[in-house]
């Protein structure tokens, strides 16, 4: 019963997460408005905690799951899964600085225009980080059908 309580609950924080990535790829803009900036920075705060909580339940499933530990240590699927949520991370570090730094941007007329080159390293991003999060259930998949385990 563990395990299925275990699942459910990293499932439901990828869901939130993948929600929170959609949202911010969503919100942004070229010109945004005072209010759709703090929104896309509650958004992105949203992202870090529920990356964090991905994180940590996906360890509790590794460590409580009735297959053992060494199971995914084994699993080239899984650590591709690992290296796609690192990625998904480190893509996400350029849009929260540059949130972040749109705090000191002047607003003219109510919104804030970004620089058309930062809009579109951001919006390529943004696209990044979806394409990733894309992958990493096809890999969840392939785990749950036995691809990349090798027994060494």
């Amino acid at each position: 019963m563990l395990d299925a309580i275990l699942a459910w609950v990293h499932f439901m924080f990828i869901f939130a997460l993948s929600g929170t990535v959609f949202a911010e790829a969503f919100f942004y803009q070229q010109t945004l408005a005072v209010a759709t900036l703090q929104r896309l920075q509650r958004t992105d705060i949203a992202f870090g905690i529920l990356a964090a909580l991905v994180l940590v339940s996906g360890i509790l499933r590794v460590v409580y799951s009735p297959k053992t530990p060494s199971f995914y240590v084994h699993d080239t699927i899984f650590w591709t899964k690992i290296a796609l949520f690192a990625a998904l991370g480190i893509a996400s570090i350029a849009p929260t600085m540059h949130y972040l730094a749109l705090n000191k941007a002047t607003p003219v007329d109510g919104a804030i225009a970004v620089p058309e080159s930062t809009y579109k390293t951001i919006r390529a991003l943004l696209t990044l980080e979806i394409v990733l999060l894309l992958l990493i259930p096809l890999c969840a998949s392939l785990m749950a059908h036995g691809y990349g385990y090798s027994a060494s």
